[in-house]
């Protein structure tokens, strides 16, 4: 039969591709023409196996080419002989076990009715219907002239029955006898392949007989058990009759045994064809009554032979006849055709249903997306109702149905356990797409507005379930979570099913599930008040506290359940406003505590439920109180999916600490990147978080996710830069193509766009440009004929120097650095871009652009993304380092200055020449700064509190050896250290002993940033009020005249005798009082400041 005819009221088929793609045979497709040779085949359905065997039957077989070699024995025309029944599993058991009952029975049906009677020695029963009677007496009237009182008549009469069952057996063995006439299954001519395969009518029949053999035996096992014990059936004691009953009895088991074999040969030869479920064949019965539908309009034929079609098309994947099926089902019935076809199906009587054969459900259950798309283009809903379990009522099911009782399946669909004439039940395609797990799909349909709480309808309400119940899938619970569904809903309350899905997930053994749905505040089925207050039923709610419900139960009959969660845990986790109104109002705790220390606000904001929280907080909910996890309300928002900055604002607003810790040091933020939860990490960085924050193990936030794409776009919202790249803004064209190269490579940079010529380079510019210098991890410097010579790019360089940032130099024209430039970038360390560059346009020399070989800019930019990465890297390892030892220090240990510090003992310190630093405790990363520069000029520096010490005691003693065998005693002064009493004691032993004293003053003062950038490549001239006048003042002296110019009389170097004096430098301290013309003018300054005697005069002022 042609495709064309198997569509019977469609169009010619001639315009659909076959499955998998356009079907031509070997021969043909040499000589194809180029349009379809040219054509790319549809893909096939990834895991459809039996598409390709399938693909082989549609091959011409009138074409010789297209045949496969070798054929095997041409089959006789009416009768298989032995060989062919004894190459075979079952064929030949099935045809031995049938001639055995076969004989038993004829044996024993020729002795009943040719016998004589029992009384006179034979096995006949005159009287079957009395011997059959459920009222027989113990005593029975004995045949006259004998002593046989009818004893032995009963068990005669069932033993009869058993025999003459025998010719049906034997019918049923046909099949297996070898004659054609009776094969089971219609051969066809094209061999193997996978497709409904056709019984036979005789099969069929043989089908219906074995099960009026099955039914007929259980009753003869009835009645027989019933009537043995009437009358007196156990006093027979005749040989002939007892001898018949035995071997009724071997007849009767050997029945069991034809009908098992005959159940093994009728699997074994469907399954060899390709039928592994009983959907797989078919009796054909359909087709034979098929002359009945003349009688229907043409319009019905459509819709059956679409409905028909569209369901196989859609099952098998084809999407290209799925189309075209559309668009005939649009022309010829509307185009609101779906709503007339697949209406929602119905219980009928709340017990029957009946199929729509909807093709929204299968293209569900098998995650085909495409072919969801084109069905909700087509008007199919979403949320429509089908019965997915379809009971098919053939001669094979009803077979199985009662065969199942003695013969064991190797394996039985789920389906066809679940499918019962008395349990419908219909459902959505998101159950559909949740049941089989399609993850893509379910997304998909709740994307497309799939209701996630829609129940189904069944005939037993324990079948009544929302989607969640059905999946198994700890990803699929997590998506239908996220989408709103209920997991604190009950199945069915007050009934079987009064469960939770979390109490079906224990049950199922499925910990993943139960793991994921604790996560969000599953609990198991507790008390109505909880149910009533998950559902927002605010009536029932009502009626329960007026019956004296304690609003902060949390178990039913008194009992503490699992979790330890009252109804308001409940309202709040479902978000039921009013519920929870109601229960705070009647006196509910908000911040009762469950069994992980958690309260309802916890929560609220743990499952971001905005609402709630709001009201929770009003209501006097504690906003800091932690669980026994340290998660404050908080810290467990920060774990959600696209949680609102407006939540995180809410709780700030209540006394909320946004950067808030747990004692790892992770902050809200920092679990949120955990999570990869990128909404919620903006919400975050809206509501104030810092990005800049590190934990106990000096990670930022966004060092704690592997995603580049979240980090590139986290450090873009809080606007931390990677890369700050430095550039005259002639080249702004080249400079804009690497900033889009770099963030396409998930680094996020920047450049300033605004030209300081035009401006004068205002404060705001230059406080902007001292922000993205300082912010950035790299500094990139697009090297150019003009960038030595600007002012501003050497200011931006000069400030990166200072700040310790890195500079990677990159060169598009091949100018030669200046020794000057060499001072900040290494010509080793420079990228070269001149091999990308094709042509320069210079004619407009404010804006330099190139033209570009695509392939080499592509490769050396690989070159410079090496770079990129590799310094940002060492930055942020350095970062971590650096917030390692600051957490760690303390006041006696090296930790605090880092791994580099040399660790000293006193008593090999009498040969060795060194300065020693008195810091208190306090500067630990400037004591080190000064400390690795020292060193770097070969001076050998030992710092106060580098070694670990039982006591204070022992550090005091070491450092006082230091002291005594230094050769310059260095101590920091601030505002910090001059109220330390550790500084003050080393420092009044130091001037005791008469050490070298070198006081720095460490100026802790706030310079903005637009400061930095102007003054970035300028000398300091530092000034204290008291202390140190003199030596400053002498700086900016000679400062000045070396500045002078020499065209101003005014300014012309005064005579040697008119120099100012060091008694008249004094005098123009901050104070305005007289200095003593000697050393000793300073010392008196420094006394009143430390409250100690005697200081040198020389006194360092850093910054």
């Amino acid at each position: 039969m042609t495709e064309a005819a198997d569509y019977h009221a469609l169009p010619e088929q001639g315009s659909f591709s076959g499955h998998g793609g356009e079907r031509v045979s070997r021969r043909s497709s040499q000589a194809a023409p180029a349009d379809k040779a040219s054509r790319a085949p549809t893909p096939m359905p990834s895991g459809s196996t039996d598409d390709a065997v399938m693909d082989l039957g549609e091959v011409d077989e009138r074409d010789a080419a297209a045949a496969p070699r070798g054929s095997p024995k041409p089959l006789p025309h009416t009768f298989l002989g032995p060989g062919y029944g004894r190459n075979s599993y079952f064929t030949w058991r099935l045809r031995m076990s049938t001639l055995l009952v076969a004989a038993l029975g004829v044996a024993g049906i020729v002795a009943f009715w040719a016998s004589k009677d029992i009384a006179y020695g034979g096995v006949n029963v005159d009287d079957v219907d009395y011997a059959l009677s459920f009222r027989r007496t113990k005593t029975t009237e004995c045949v006259g002239g004998t002593d046989y009182c009818g004893a032995c008549d009963t068990i005669v009469v069932y033993a009869m029955l058993v025999y003459h069952v025998a010719p049906l057996l034997v019918i049923i063995g046909l099949p297996a006898s070898g004659l054609r006439i009776f094969e089971p299954f219609r051969r066809r001519r094209d061999g193997g392949g996978r497709q409904k395969i056709q019984r036979s009518v005789f099969f069929q029949l043989c089908e219906l007989l074995s099960v009026a053999v099955l039914i007929f035996s259980l009753v003869v096992i009835l009645y027989f058990a019933f009537a043995i014990f009437q009358g007196n059936n156990f006093y027979c004691s005749r040989a002939r009759p007892i001898l018949y009953v035995v071997f009724a009895v071997v007849t009767f088991v050997a029945n069991f045994v034809v009908l098992t074999y005959f159940a093994r040969f009728r699997e074994h030869l469907g399954m060899q064809l390709g039928a592994f479920k009983e959907t797989d064949q078919t009796g054909g019965i359909r087709s034979r009554l098929r002359g009945r539908s003349k009688y229907k309009s043409e319009r019905s034929h459509v819709i059956n032979d679409l409905r028909k079609h569209l369901y196989k098309e859609v099952s098998l994947g084809n999407v290209s006849k799925m189309e075209s099926l559309l668009v005939y089902a649009k022309e010829r019935l509307g185009t609101d055709f779906a709503e007339e076809m697949y209406c929602d199906a119905r219980l009928v009587c709340k017990f029957f249903g009946r199929s729509k054969k909807n093709p929204m459900h299968v293209a569900a259950s098998l995650g085909n997306l495409q072919a969801l798309q084109l069905l909700l283009d087509a008007g199919f809903r979403v949320d429509s109702y089908d019965k997915v379990s379809r009971v098919r009522f053939t001669t094979g099911d009803l077979f199985w149905t009662f065969a199942q009782i003695f013969v064991s399946k190797p394996y039985t669909a789920e389906d066809e356990m679940e499918a019962s004439i008395f349990r419908t039940t219909l459902v959505t395609p998101l159950h559909c797409a949740v049941f089989t797990g399609q993850i893509q799909a379910a997304q998909w349909l709740l994307e497309h507005g799939a209701n996630v709480n829609l129940k189904s309808k069944a005939s037993y309400w324990s079948d009544r379930m929302p989607p969640l119940f059905v999946a198994d899938n700890p990803d699929l619970v997590k998506l239908l979570l996220e989408a709103g569904a209920n997991h604190l809903a009950v199945a069915d309350p007050g009934h079987m099913n009064t469960l939770t899905v979390l109490q079906l997930a224990y049950m199922r053994d499925n910990f993943p599930v139960a793991h994921e749905l604790e996560e969000w505040g599953a609990d198991v089925a507790l008390t109505p008040l909880h149910e009533a207050a998950a559902k927002n039923d605010t009536k029932m709610i009502k009626k329960l506290l007026k019956t004296g419900a304690d609003p902060n139960c949390v178990g039913e009959y008194g009992y503490t359940g699992m979790h330890r969660r009252t109804p308001l845990h409940w309202a709040a986790i479902t978000g039921a406003i009013e519920a929870v109104n109601m229960l705070l109002d009647a006196g509910s705790d908000p911040d009762f505590q469950d069994i992980f220390g958690r309260s309802p606000l916890h929560w609220a904001a743990r499952v971001n439920k905005p609402e709630a929280v709001r009201l929770l907080l009003a209501k006097g909910g504690d906003v800091n109180l932690r669980d026994y996890r340290d998660h404050t309300p908080m810290l467990c928002a920060a774990s959600s999916k696209n949680v609102s900055s407006d939540l995180f604002e809410c709780l700030v607003q209540h006394g909320a600490d946004i950067d808030d810790r747990l004692p790892n040091g992770d902050t809200a933020l920092h679990i949120a990147m955990k999570c990869e939860q990128k909404g919620t990490a903006l919400a975050l960085l809206d509501a104030g978080a810092d990005v800049m924050e590190t934990n106990r193990d000096g990670y930022r936030p966004v060092d704690c996710t592997t995603s580049t794409q979240l980090q590139f776009e986290i450090k873009q919202a809080a606007g931390d830069r990677d890369v700050m790249i430095s550039y005259t803004h002639s080249h702004s064209e080249f400079a804009l193509k690497i900033r889009d190269s770099l963030e396409r490579a998930n680094i996020t940079s920047w450049l300033d766009l605004m030209d300081p010529t035009g401006i004068g380079g205002g404060p705001v510019w230059r406080e902007e440009i001292a922000r993205g210098i300082k912010n950035a991890e790299v500094i990139i410097c697009l090297y150019t004929e003009d960038y030595p010579v600007s002012e501003w790019c050497l200011k931006e360089l000069a400030l990166a120097k200072q700040l310790g940032k890195p500079i990677i130099a990159v060169s598009p024209e091949g100018a030669a650095v200046t020794d000057e430039m060499q001072v900040y970038i290494y010509t080793r360390q420079m990228v070269p871009f001149e091999s990308a560059i094709k042509s320069v346009n210079n004619s407009n020399k404010r804006k330099i652009t190139y033209e570009y070989d695509e392939e080499r800019f592509a490769s050396q930019f690989r070159l410079l993304l090496d770079g990129v990465r590799d310094e940002i890297e060492k930055q942020r390892e350095a970062n971590i380092v650096s917030g390692s030892h600051r957490r760690l220090a303390n006041g006696t240990s090296v930790i605090g200055f880092g791994e580099n510090i040399t660790d000293w003992d006193p008593a090999t310190l009498d040969n060795i020449q060194f300065a020693f630093v008195s810091h208190g405790d306090h500067h630990h990363s400037f004591v080190k700064r000064l400390h690795d520069r020292l060193q770097d000029n070969h001076v050998k520096c030992l710092i106060d509190g580098t070694q670990s010490f039982t006591d204070m005691s022992e550090r005091i003693h070491a450092a006082k050896e230091a002291i005594l065998k230094c050769e310059v005693f260095i101590v920091v002064l601030s505002r910090k250290t001059v109220n330390s009493e550790l500084v003050k004691d080393q420092l009044a032993f130091a001037e005791d002993k008469g050490r070298p004293i070198l006081p720095v003053m460490l100026n802790d003062m706030e310079i903005p940033l637009d400061k930095h950038y102007t003054l970035s490549r300028l000398e300091l001239l530092h000034f204290t009020p008291e202390l140190g006048f003199n030596s400053s003042f002498m700086s900016l002296l000679n400062r000045v005249r070396d500045n002078m110019t020499t065209t101003n009389a005014s300014f012309n170097a005064p005579r040697a005798s008119a120099r100012p004096t060091f008694r008249a430098v004094a005098r123009m301290t901050a104070m305005g009082h007289a200095r003593q013309n000697n050393s000793m003018a300073v010392n008196a300054a420094a006394r009143a400041f430390m409250g100690r005697p005697r200081l040198s005069e020389t006194a360092v002022a850093l910054v």
